[in-house]
């Protein structure tokens, strides 16, 4: 052989040898530290990021659930154009990624080390999430998806037999929690943290009220939810106390993490400017609806909805800075399909002093008036009380941030309940049902500044006579009324109050109900059918050869049978 050959030989030989250690240095570089690999085997740790992932899901499907029904803006201008699919691309990598993958490796090897409680915890928090993925996009891949290489191009499956999995899944949950478990996962525990068997009893609560959920909110197209519904009343462990509430809570810690509220992170900033603009219904439905008492200033005269300066804070308390440069819609003309007694434009002088919000899809510009917005108060974002300061947001202004998910609490199960017992017929009386929601909330909102160490000002706190008064003229309201659909009403818009940072469930109500029935309209005239369920992700459609964009947002989810036109 020449030699000039066999000197090239060698030379491609020890550069090919020196690549191939680089690779293996490199692909011992590939793992994410912040997901660990299954060869990890650390149950801790995937329960770590099961959680957070979790936590982070529920945020983001909220944020848009909160959009349609008018909690915060929704910019449009129609239905159709005010989502794109990469809108959800997060949230589908969040929920396969993260939630799903982890989820499925933590069950093994927490089975394994005989933390049944853990196990448990991972299949409520997958069969939530698959639920959630149904209620928003509808058929969704499921059996087959997850799978790596085995399969990369699921198919989906029907959104019927997902839920009907995901119930199985919370039953199989509730017999994990019930073995003896050979430890507890104690601060590990973001939820409940439970160190023994009475903590991990909270998980068996919920997993049983999630099941009530899925019942109530597929009673349109299941006949047989009535009897299961009332098993589980019979059973009578579901969530009512605080204790019992599912929540995920922050902190006041700004950074290396920060872990205070996301909505705290976007609204409290160290320029004075809010970033969220809170729905002028949503407002208008605490500070001047008619039937209750309008807001006022003055707290011997506020006979507005108790929550009021709880749920929302005032960067201005009078409508001063209100001009056509702040606030286009303040000089322009009330649109035409509008009722009177619809709201339209909040910053304008008679509304309260103050409330400055955006109308339900208005997409035009944004003036400067990021620190004139009404933005989220202490609860549940941990921001301030309001008392009637009238100065802008900073970053350790009030809870701090240290707020919480409303995930699913006490109130939301007495709704749930009275829904049941109105439509139904199941056990209880909708209309003590109904009452008992409205206080169960109140002394969740009222009471929570007092769990984040937060002494609202006494002069604005609420008394118990002015909460009786509110509950009275509920209950007028719901006595009056002479039909089921018109009591529902009563009980859909208590309940869409008391969901106040909880989109997903306010999303899901909507859609089953068409209730609250006097939601602000769209301001464009014609603004295209609602929303019933969200456009896949374009990762889905991309990047899966079974994937396929649905015709349109029109599109129904399997338990939603209404008719065309039903939700505005």
């Amino acid at each position: 052989m020449n030699i000039k050959k066999i000197i090239y030989s060698l030379m491609v030989l020890a550069v090919l040898g020196s690549c191939s250690k680089i690779a293996d240095k490199l692909d011992s570089n590939l793992n994410n530290p912040n997901t660990p690999a299954p060869e990890s085997a650390s149950s801790d740790l995937y329960l770590n990021v099961l959680q957070l992932g979790f936590a982070g899901l529920f945020d983001g499907f909220s944020d848009y659930g909160m959009q349609v029904t008018r909690q915060i803006v929704m910019y449009g201008p129609t239905y159709g154009t005010a989502y794109q699919p990469q809108s959800f691309d997060g949230l589908w990598d969040n929920a396969y990624t993260t939630v799903f993958k982890h989820a499925n490796a933590l069950i093994p090897i927490a089975n394994a080390e005989k933390k049944y409680v853990v196990v448990g915890m991972a299949k409520i928090m997958k069969a939530y999430t698959m639920m959630t993925l149904v209620d928003y996009f509808g058929n969704i891949p499921y059996t087959d998806a997850n799978l790596g290489a085995d399969n990369v191009n699921p198919t989906v499956e029907q959104g019927k037999d997902v839920y009907a999995k995901a119930i199985a899944l919370l039953d199989e949950a509730i017999a994990d929690l019930a073995k003896t478990p050979g430890s507890y996962p104690g601060v590990f525990d973001l939820f409940y943290g439970a160190t023994n068997a009475t903590g991990a009893k909270k998980w068996v609560t919920l997993a049983k009220t999630l099941k009530l959920r899925a019942y109530v909110t597929t009673r349109l197209v299941d006949n047989t939810v009535t009897a299961k519904i009332n098993a589980l009343l019979t059973e009578n462990d579901l969530i009512d106390t605080q204790a019992e509430d599912f929540e995920f809570k922050y902190s006041t810690k700004q950074t290396n993490p920060n872990s205070r509220h996301p909505r705290y992170n976007g609204n409290y900033s160290a320029t004075g400017s809010a970033g969220d603009y809170i729905g002028t219904y949503m407002m208008w439905a605490l500070v001047y609806d008619q039937t209750k008492g309008t807001f006022s200033n003055n707290p011997t005269s506020d006979k507005s909805d108790p929550r009021t300066r709880y749920y929302l804070y005032r960067q201005r308390i009078n409508s001063s800075d209100v001009n056509s440069a702040s606030s286009s819609c303040s000089v322009a003309p009330r649109p035409a399909h509008y009722t009177t007694d619809m709201p339209f434009c909040s910053p304008i002088p008679g509304f309260g002093g103050g409330f400055w919000g955006r109308d339900h899809g208005d997409n035009s510009g944004i003036p400067p008036d990021g620190p004139l917005r009404t933005t989220w108060g202490i609860y549940p974002a941990g921001g301030d009380f309001d008392s009637g300061q009238g100065t802008s947001v900073s970053l350790t202004r009030g809870g701090q941030g240290a707020g919480i998910q409303p995930i699913w609490q006490t109130a939301f199960t007495q709704f749930l309940k009275a829904e049941a017992a109105l439509m139904l017929g199941t056990t209880g009386s909708a209309r003590t049902l109904l009452e008992s929601g409205i206080r169960a909330s109140f002394a969740k909102v009222l009471g929570f500044p007092a769990t984040i160490a937060v002494t609202p000002n006494a002069t604005y706190v609420p008394s118990t006579t002015r909460q009786d008064n509110y509950v009275a003229a509920v209950l007028t309201t719901y006595d009056a009324a002479t039909t089921n659909d018109a009591r529902l009403d009563v009980i859909m818009k208590e309940f869409y109050l008391a969901l106040w940072g909880n989109g997903v469930d306010a999303y899901n109500n909507y859609r089953r109900t068409g209730k609250p029935g006097n939601f602000q309209l769209p301001i464009v005239t014609a603004p295209g059918a609602f929303t019933s369920s969200m456009y896949y992700p374009s990762v889905h459609v991309n990047r899966n050869l079974n994937g396929t964009q649905k015709s349109g947002v029109d599109v129904h989810v399997f338990w939603d049978n209404n008719p065309a036109g039903f939700n505005k």
